[in-house]
């Protein structure tokens, strides 16, 4: 039975409320797994370390941020000798951890006692270098954390990639704000949209809408492909939605080939956006805007056709500078 369902029946039924910190309902978490974690700084005050370097990024810990990395981390695996901390990444006002449990923990024990138990440790550490003579009301960071579940094949290596190279965007993010800060109720083709990336490609006025009707011939299709990939090498921007197969090649070879894209989104952006892996590039490069005319939701849903035909539709006025 649906929500919608369970309604009709006269069921009271709950409002989900929406959080990145939320656990997965289907997973044990006293099973054996792996997990990139993210715990948060209370308040994101940089605590940890500091970011410097001109031509590289590093991000140097704070005494604070050495004890946890040389201290509290290794400090998980001697309390629960089943769980093994395979990579680490301290930033300023955060901690991205990749944690592996090697065997399934008892009943009365789970991920979650194990990084309370981390969090105990880090909040200690943190009272004693400040001198308190009573724990503070608040703790080092903020409730609950973020998890991701090792699901499928290549995902461990891009989770290490991802940790390996936060210092790099967060310096680009540092010295580009305006191309990462998600922009609210501007005006896109006649409607009020969120908006991250350089706003600027709206302003050139030569672009083209990539969109790909079922009824093309081969032949039609390989004439466009052609035109658009022309427009994209004399520094035109390409416009999609991406939704068709067709489309989603064609922006693709955009992408790799680095020319400039405004890509609509279906979904907006949920709060503490940050563009990932080459769409931050994209973004650093000022070559990608994403766009979307309407609010995120975390309820993964099937783009409608109402919402494709929406879509399109704003992709051929942005074309035209409408």
């Amino acid at each position: 039975m649906n929500r919608e369902e369970a309604i009709a029946k006269g069921i009271t039924v709950q409002e989900i409320k929406h959080n990145m910190k939320r656990r997965c309902s289907w997973h044990d978490y006293h099973r054996k797994g792996t997990y990139m974690l993210t715990l948060v700084v209370d308040g994101r005050i940089p605590l940890l370390g500091v970011l410097t370097g001109d031509t590289e990024a590093i991000v140097e810990e704070s005494e604070l941020g050495s004890i946890i990395l040389n201290e509290e981390i290794k400090k998980i695996h001697q309390f629960y000798p089943t769980v093994d901390v395979w990579k680490v990444c301290i930033m300023p006002d955060h901690i991205h951890m990749i944690v592996r449990v090697n065997e399934d923990m008892p009943k009365d024990k789970h991920l979650g006692k194990v990084i309370a138990g981390f969090k105990s440790g880090c909040n200690n550490a943190y009272w004693k270098i400040n001198n308190m003579t009573e724990p503070p009301r608040k703790g080092l960071f903020e409730p609950g954390y973020n998890d991701k579940i090792l699901m499928h094949e290549g995902q461990l290596d891009n989770w290490k990639a991802y940790l390996n190279d936060n210092p790099r965007r967060l310096f680009i993010k540092r010295n580009n704000p305006e191309l990462f800060t998600v922009l609210h109720d501007m005006d896109v083709a006649e409607k009020k949209c969120q908006v991250v990336g350089n706003r600027f490609l709206l302003d050139i006025p030569d672009k083209m809408a990539v969109i790909v009707h079922r009824h093309y011939t081969e032949e039609e299709n390989e004439r466009l492909r052609e035109e658009w990939m022309n427009c994209g090498e004399r520094g035109g921007v390409l416009v999609s939605a991406a939704i068709s197969p067709k489309e989603k090649e064609v922006m693709r070879e955009a992408m790799n080939r680095g020319y400039r894209i405004i890509l609509l989104r279906e979904n907006g952006f949920p709060k503490m956006y940050k563009p990932y892996g080459e769409s931050f590039d994209a973004c650093a490069e000022g070559v990608l805007l994403q766009i979307s005319p309407w609010e995120f939701n975390m309820v993964k849903k099937r783009i409608t056709r109402d919402q494709c035909l929406v879509l399109n539709a704003m992709a051929e006025k942005i074309a035209d500078n409408k």
